[in-house]
C-alpha cells in the first residue's frame, strides 16, 4: 500500500505544475472550509451541466457532481479521510492522476474518495470553492474536521492515510 501511495504522490509531485490555472490569483482560503446549500444557487447553474448526482453511500469512490455545487459536508465518510477531487474531463493531468486515485481508494481502507467535474472555468462551484487550477483537493478527516486544500495532498496527510494502524 505504502509503495501505491509513493507512485501517487510523484505523479502528483510531476502533474501539479502541468495544472490547467483559471487565474494568476493565490489561493486565499487556503486554510479554510466551506460548504453550501444547494437550494441557494440553483439559479446560477447553466441549463446545459448535468445536473446528475450519485446518492451519498459507503461507496469508496463516488462521482458526487458534474458542474452543480453541492454541500461537502454531506458526503463525507465517517471514519475515513475523505478527499474532494475537483476535477474535469478535459484535463490532461486529471486524466493521469485521477485512475491512480481511484485504485488507491479502492484498495485501501481509510480512504473515501468524492469526485466533483468542474465542467468549465465558468461554473459557479470554481468560483465559490475558490479553484485556480485542477486537480484541486479538500480533505476531511476521519471525525469530520477539515484537514486541508489545494493543489496537492501533504506529506504528513499522505502519510496518515496511507498509514497501516
Amino acid at each position: 500500500m505504502k509503495t501505491s501511495l509513493s507512485r501517487i504522490l510523484i505523479a502528483g509531485i510531476i502533474i501539479l505544475p502541468l495544472s490547467h490555472p483559471a487565474s494568476g490569483k493565490t489561493d486565499i482560503c487556503a486554510n479554510e472550509s466551506r460548504s453550501v446549500l444547494v437550494s441557494n444557487v440553483s439559479a446560477d447553474t447553466p441549463e446545459n451541466y448535468d445536473l446528475t448526482v450519485t446518492q451519498n453511500g459507503s461507496e469508496k469512490v463516488e462521482v458526487i457532481s458534474r458542474g452543480r455545487l453541492i454541500d461537502l459536508i454531506e458526503y463525507l465518510e465517517p471514519g475515513k479521510y475523505t478527499v474532494f477531487l475537483f476535477y474535469a474531463d478535459w484535463c490532461g493531468p486529471c486524466k493521469i492522476l485521477k485512475p491512480r486515485l481511484e485504485e488507491f481508494a479502492e484498495n485501501g481502507e481509510k480512504l473515501a474518495l468524492r469526485e466533483i467535474n468542474i465542467i468549465n472555468w465558468e461554473n459557479p462551484l470554481v468560483r465559490y470553492y475558490d479553484l485556480h487550477s485542477i486537480p484541486f483537493f479538500i480533505i476531511y478527516g476521519p471525525n469530520g474536521e477539515f484537514i486541508e486544500r489545494g493543489p496537492g495532498i501533504t506529506n504528513e496527510t499522505l502519510r496518515e492515510i496511507s498509514s497501516p494502524d
